[in-house]
């Protein structure tokens, strides 16, 4: 039987951990997620510090992080949906892609809209000024709605693994 109580609680520990996450790499490495702010605070960012934006190529070596890490989730997210009580594929699917729901709009509502941008600390350097800019609510909509029918594949990904395996 699938537990609502359960399912909330692992949200809650889900943002949780992903918001101490982002924080720490934040607060360990200011730039660790520079292609996230809008483009005036790159800009900026870039300006100020006297740095020339480098467009990254795609190596091999990150190639296989970001597959491991995809896998690693989607394995946390088929034990997940498991431990709430999901049995069939159905159940799977919607408990993950709620999962991911509510991840993408913690990071966009709660981090990206409320704490990043009245907490200097984790600004870049040389953009701490720039208050109007971080609080641009709708420059993160629009970086997050194309990608929630993406997160349907993990969903389905996740919730196939957790038939198969439990």
């Amino acid at each position: 039987m699938f537990s609502i109580t359960t399912y909330i609680i692992e949200c809650v520990i889900m943002m949780a951990v992903f918001g101490v996450l982002v924080f720490g790499m934040l607060l360990i490495n200011p730039i660790s997620f520079i292609n996230d702010y809008p483009p005036e605070i790159q800009e900026e960012y870039y300006r100020s510090q006297h740095k020339e934006k480098i467009k990254k190529k795609l190596t091999v070596i990150m190639i296989i992080k970001k597959v491991v890490a995809l896998i690693l989730f989607a394995f946390i997210f088929a034990w997940m949906a498991h431990m709430a009580g999901a049995v069939s594929f159905v159940q799977g699917l919607f408990a993950v892609y709620g999962y991911i729901i509510v991840l993408v709009v913690f990071d966009t509502c709660i981090l990206d809209w409320v704490l990043f941008p009245r907490i200097k600390r984790v600004r870049l350097p040389g953009t701490e000024h720039m208050d109007k800019e971080y609080h641009q609510k709708l420059f993160h909509v629009k970086a997050m709605l194309p990608m929630i029918p993406v997160f349907a594949i993990g969903g389905v990904v996740s919730a196939l693994i957790m038939v198969c395996i439990w």
